[in-house]
């Protein structure tokens, strides 16, 4: 029984094997696989001579830009991705020797322009100190001037010859501030030699050189005279009458002692103080685009010619218009209400009367007029002028025979003609007008 059992097994173990499924081995990891293809030998660099392919002239380089591999791609074996970085390698030296190039040039570049503003530094301190150590040569007894001879404006002494400017600003009663241009300039001289009054009229628009600033320095060039007052208000405030003496002084060559600035409202009160004054009009005045003192629109003007009663509105509108006519009649204008005034004081015999009111009128009149003058001298000034006889007073204007029309950049514009613009100067002050 037991060897028969035992065949028996033996025999069911040998068939089992034969019908049975074999079982495969399991397969080897990716890591362990072998290619297929040999791998090849990369070649030796000494054994090989390498060359920069050229391309044809007509076609242009390109640089070589590489491209990012997709997400998607699988990952390599280990010995085909560093055969891969092996080849690559060759591209990323070029692209590492342009780096370093840019940010050595790059560095040169910041050192140069160091350099260069460390040098002009340098140099502009040295020429400072320079400045401050170099000597200057003087003359203890004469001084030299801190301003020219002909820019310096000198006080009256008492004795010689006194000039005044009159400024008229173009100053509305609403506008605020100092810095105006001037609607009117007039020279009064007065001579006690001669016991005479020289009253010239500058137009505006006379096209001349502005002195250099004498407070900061500033060259202004050739502008309108009328802008030098404006000018100087702009650099400080205070300066701009200096600047106006110093432009007309510089130009006619008149030496100037002092100025008064007014505006419109100083005016109407002035001849309103007076009780209004009376003008013989040439001719009919029709101006019905008179602008309006108040508002930014027109106040139609009518004066008829003859003699006309004028308080100090009509009177200052008469001095301002425009209409048919020139800068050169307004002067002429604004000089008849300088002679009403004095005849209008002088004839009713006001002067006492105004004189002991000084003070009250100076008061009123403040914040509409400037000048060097105390009141004290201003009473001086009106006394002189009481007792000069009105034949001994000349009257001159800066017309068309005296100036010259000339383009300056694009413009046209008033020039002086100096060649017979003293006769005008000798006419009016007298021959020694520049003394």
């Amino acid at each position: 029984m037991s060897i028969h059992h035992t065949a028996n097994e033996e025999t069911d173990q040998l068939q089992y094997e034969h019908y049975a499924p074999r079982h495969r081995a399991a397969p080897k990891p990716v890591a362990k696989w072998k290619p297929i293809v040999k791998r090849a030998e990369l070649p030796k660099l000494d054994s090989v001579e390498l060359t920069r392919p050229t391309l044809p002239p007509t076609q242009p380089m390109r640089p070589i830009v590489p491209s990012k591999p997709p997400s998607f791609v699988p990952l390599m074996p280990p010995i085909l991705t560093a055969h891969v970085v092996q080849r690559r390698r060759p591209l990323l030296l070029p692209l590492i020797a342009i780096l370093v190039s840019f940010c050595a040039t790059l560095l040169f570049a910041l050192f140069l322009s160091w350099q260069l503003l460390s040098g002009n530094a340098h140099e502009r301190g040295a020429s400072a100190v320079a400045q401050v150590a170099t000597p200057t040569l003087s003359i203890a007894t004469f001084p030299p001037p801190t301003v020219p001879p002909e820019l310096l404006i000198q006080p009256w002494d008492g004795k010689e010859r006194f000039t005044i400017l009159l400024l008229g600003l173009d100053k509305r009663p609403y506008e605020r501030g100092t810095a105006f241009r001037t609607d009117s300039m007039i020279l009064i001289s007065l001579d006690p030699a001669t016991r005479s009054i020289g009253v010239l009229s500058i137009p505006r628009d006379l096209y001349v050189e502005i002195p250099r600033d004498t407070v900061i320095g500033q060259s202004y060039g050739f502008q309108r005279i009328n802008t030098a007052y404006y000018l100087g208000e702009r650099v400080r405030e205070g300066y701009g009458p200096l600047l106006a003496m110093q432009a007309v002084q510089y130009n006619l060559g008149i030496r100037i002692h002092d100025y008064i600035v007014f505006d419109f409202q100083a005016v109407i009160a002035a001849i309103d103080a007076i009780g209004g004054i009376e003008i013989d009009v040439p001719r009919d005045i029709i101006d019905r685009e008179y602008p309006d003192m108040y508002t930014s629109g027109y106040d139609p003007l009518y004066i008829r010619a003859g003699r006309q009663w004028m308080n100090g509105e009509l009177a200052l509108k008469y001095a301002r218009s425009r209409h048919d006519s020139s800068d050169f009649d307004r002067a002429r204008r604004q000089q008849q209400i300088i002679a009403a005034i004095r005849e209008r004081i002088l004839g009713h015999e006001m002067l006492p009367t105004l004189l002991l009111q000084a003070s009250n009128l100076w008061a009123a009149l403040n914040g509409h007029v400037r000048s060097g003058l105390t009141l004290e001298q201003w009473i001086q000034l009106a006394l002189y002028a009481k007792d000069v006889p009105s034949e001994n007073i000349r009257y001159g204007v800066l017309n068309e025979r005296y100036v010259q029309s000339i383009m300056w950049n694009g413009m046209s514009v008033l020039s002086p003609n100096r060649a017979v613009i003293g006769n005008l100067l000798v006419e009016v002050f007298g021959e020694n007008y520049n003394r």
